[in-house]
């Protein structure tokens, strides 16, 4: 005999037939042992139980003593815990270590008892003792610390995934996780069904009510109609001009009742620019209206046909300096009307790719110009670097926009997906749009821009000498006219602003201060604690009328306004000033003075405001006298003063460099305004020289034209105010279709733009031919 067995055979329940071996002890020739549990086998040197146990059976007694010990040992338990198999369950049934080795796993061989409870699974840790004299072995206790640590960690993992996996949730789906992905699928298609139900619903209820309570309108009544409407239009040409808008919306209307074939409709080009103007609101909203049949307008595939004329996309295109011709109507303005300013400026947009099924390529990718993209990709290439450079998705949309200096012309010209610019790649672009629309007939007077770093490194590219730039030859024009540079005008007031608020306030980074006294943020405080603040006495009117908590307390956002920003630095902050005539408030005076000046000159947006305001800064310059006598203050006056402030700020030696660049305004920004004030007097002088000029509006040399088209864009996209690449090209091709009569935003960080009259266009609208589908 080589070996004997001894076996414990047992039933898993009652109604279980099938025997199953527990226990085996098997006693081999050479009088060693070893023993089985639960189909596992058992060290002797890890078993506490057994541990006094020789390791060989000489005697019929000591084999009876080790049969009876392990027959009155109790199997370990394990962790049989609902929660710990449910976590096993999502890991296959096995736990591993670090290191990828086995450390527990799920014993389903035969039921274990716990706590008198019967269970069929636990969780057995892969160094388990097997026999215990109590419930549980000591290492499956101590494991039961990591795994209570596991399953917590599980449990926080399952939310996030449900967060991720709601309908709600905003996360892209690259991002997520194949399970994540399948359960948002899963239940984005459930959510379908039950609003495809509700709308089934909602449809017969609309049926059901109509059949009840609605009126069925005769032909009879359809001929009233008519009728009344001939009958008034000799009222409504009375009321309107014949050229304006309401009465072209009125005979068009009237014209569309007599057609019996609505196949002849020829729409006029103002009904599809003031459709298109509707549908950037809202689609469905237009959709409601035209189905309404309240009114007749066209339908959404026509006015696709007028959009797509030209095909939308990124970088410069024939189509546009075509459309762009078109909407200036070049060949037949006179030559002082072709005077235009290129305006240039980033907007954030949502990194994102969108799969274009014409051109069949990725559209979000950064594109910068042929030429600056080869050079990227050179660049990337000469770089020793391990692992190749993937293509860089877009943050910012850089848009080139085409404003008439002489004329109303706002014209989006090309916009290029980037994510950081540089001053060198920003130069290939900026002159390749003033090549372009010098080619087209346009004169480029102008190019305006923010302060950014690398807008000032693009000037600095044509410095010659230590001069300040802010002009340059133009050689792409054909007769000997210079090319100003102009730093936006209300970025500037918000940068002198920001620099006066931290001035003793905010973030402390200024100490302003000129002829030994502070121009200090706390003035305005006070001023402001004085006569508008919670402790005031005096009641009805106030010498600050519009100023506000949102004013004094800026936050990032109140940082930005340009209203915010103008209303500080105004004659009625200066007035206030003065009436409290305290000795340590005047150059904070005379400095909100002097830049309420500025700005007024800066900012003069038609020929009537100066008088409704009674500022006469406001008034347009004309070549007359006080033209000249307030070119002559932004010269003589203002220059100086600057120049004042900044030999101040460098004579304090007793100061450290660090310290007296504190005491005056930003580098930058002093910059920008002696920038932008040679360029604005010289170019104004040169523009009263030339024939047929009568006035200039210096708001035309501003960002707000941009702004406004950004403000536009968020508008159009409803909800989602941060649009991807390709809706945002798909936009700027429907706004340049609507031109001047797209809805102004309500919101942004320019004034709106007031239009009394709208300008009636009578010039037929490009539109896309249709391709017949042959059988």
């Amino acid at each position: 005999m080589q070996f004997v067995h001894f076996c414990k055979i047992e039933h898993g329940s009652s109604n279980q037939t099938a025997a199953t071996v527990t226990k085996s002890v098997t006693i081999n020739e050479d009088l060693s042992w070893s023993v089985n549990v639960h189909g596992h086998k058992l060290i002797a040197g890890k078993c506490n139980a057994l541990c006094c146990v020789k390791d060989k059976i000489t005697t019929k007694a000591a084999l009876s003593r080790l049969v009876h010990q392990i027959d009155s040992l109790s199997v370990c338990s394990g962790n049989p815990d609902s929660h710990f198999l449910e976590l096993a369950d999502a890991r296959k049934g096995i736990f591993h270590s670090p290191s990828k080795n086995m450390v527990a796993f799920i014993d389903s061989f035969f039921p274990v008892m716990f706590e008198d409870e019967m269970y069929s699974r636990t969780l057995r840790c892969n160094e388990c003792e097997l026999l215990v004299t109590n419930n549980r072995c000591d290492t499956c206790k101590q494991y039961r610390c990591t795994l209570r640590a596991l399953h917590s960690q599980w449990l926080r993992q399952q939310k996030k995934t449900a967060n991720h996996a709601s309908i709600s949730s905003h996360t892209n789906f690259r991002y997520l996780k194949t399970p994540e992905r399948q359960q948002r699928i899963r239940r984005l298609r459930n959510e379908i069904v039950n609003k495809r139900k509700e709308v089934e619903r909602l449809k017969s209820y609309v049926n059901v009510a109509t059949e009840q309570h609605g009126i069925y309108i005769e032909e009879a009544l359809e001929k009233d109609i008519k009728q009344i409407m001939e009958e008034k239009s000799n009222e409504i040409r009375k009321t309107y001009q014949a050229d304006s808008f309401q009465c072209i919306f009125w005979n068009q209307q009237l014209e569309l009742l007599k057609l019996k074939d609505k196949r002849q409709i020829r729409w006029h080009p103002m009904i599809i620019r003031w459709c298109l103007s509707l549908k950037l609101l809202s689609s469905a909203s237009y959709h409601a209206l035209r189905s309404s049949n309240l009114v007749i307008l066209p339908s959404e595939r026509t006015l696709r046909d007028y959009t797509n004329i030209v095909k939308a996309k990124t970088g410069f295109s024939t189509g546009i300096d075509a459309q762009l011709c078109h909407e200036a109507n070049i060949d037949s303005i006179p030559d002082h009307e072709k005077y235009v300013c290129l305006v240039f400026d980033e907007v954030k947009i949502k990194e994102d790719l969108v799969f274009d099924k014409h051109s069949l390529e990725l559209v979000g990718f950064v594109q910068i110009g042929d030429i600056n993209t080869h050079l990227s990709k050179f660049e990337s290439c000469s770089m020793p670097q391990k692992t190749p450079v993937a293509p860089q998705l877009a943050t910012h949309m850089l848009s080139f926009m085409v404003s008439g200096i002489m004329t109303d012309l706002q014209f989006l010209y090309v916009s290029f997906p980037c994510s950081t610019i540089s001053g060198d790649q920003l130069y290939s672009m900026v002159w390749g749009c003033i090549r372009r629309l010098e080619t087209c007939g346009f004169k480029v007077l102008a190019v305006t821009c923010d302060g950014a770093s690398s807008n000032r490194t693009f000037m600095k590219l044509h410095q010659s000498g230590d001069n300040l730039t802010y002009k340059t030859i133009n050689p792409y024009a054909n007769e000997d006219r210079p090319l100003f540079f102009i730093s936006d005008p209300s970025h500037l007031i918000k940068t002198v602003r920001n620099c006066w608020a931290n001035s003793y306030g905010h973030s402390y980074t200024r100490k302003l201060k000129i002829n030994g006294q502070d121009i200090s943020w706390q003035h305005l405080v006070d001023l402001y604690k004085a006569h508008r603040g919670p402790d005031c006495a005096t009641l009805g009117l106030s010498i600050l009328p519009k100023l506000k908590w949102e004013h004094i307390e800026l936050n990032s956002y109140s940082k930005t306004r340009v209203d915010l920003a103008a209303q500080v630095l105004s004659t009625t902050v200066a007035e206030a000033f003065a009436y409290e005539n305290s000795p340590h408030t005047k150059e904070t005076e005379r400095f909100v003075r002097i830049f309420d000046k500025f700005f007024d000159l800066m900012n003069t947006r038609n020929t009537k405001e100066f008088v409704l305001k009674r500022k006469p800064n406001l008034a347009p310059y004309i070549n007359n006298p006080e033209t000249e006598e307030r070119l002559k203050w932004l010269q003589d006056v203002f220059l100086p003063y600057l120049d004042e402030w900044e030999a101040y700020a460098h004579a304090q030696e007793h100061l450290s460099s660090a310290e007296q660049i504190k005491l005056c305004l930003s580098q930058e920004t002093l910059q920008g305004l002696r920038i932008t004030v040679h360029a604005f007097i010289e170019l104004v002088r040169y523009l009263l020289k030339q024939p047929r000029v009568v006035y200039v509006l210096s708001a035309k040399l501003s960002q707000d034209c941009v702004e406004s088209f950004f403000g536009k864009q968020r508008m159009r996209g409803g909800y989602c105010e941060n649009p991807n690449v390709s809706s945002f090209i798909s936009g700027a091709q429907s706004l340049r279709v609507q031109s001047s009569t797209a809805i102004q935003p309500r919101r942004g960080n320019c004034r709106l733009r007031v239009v009394d009259d709208v300008c009636i266009d009578d010039r037929p609208l490009p539109k896309r031919k249709r391709i017949s589908k042959k059988k």
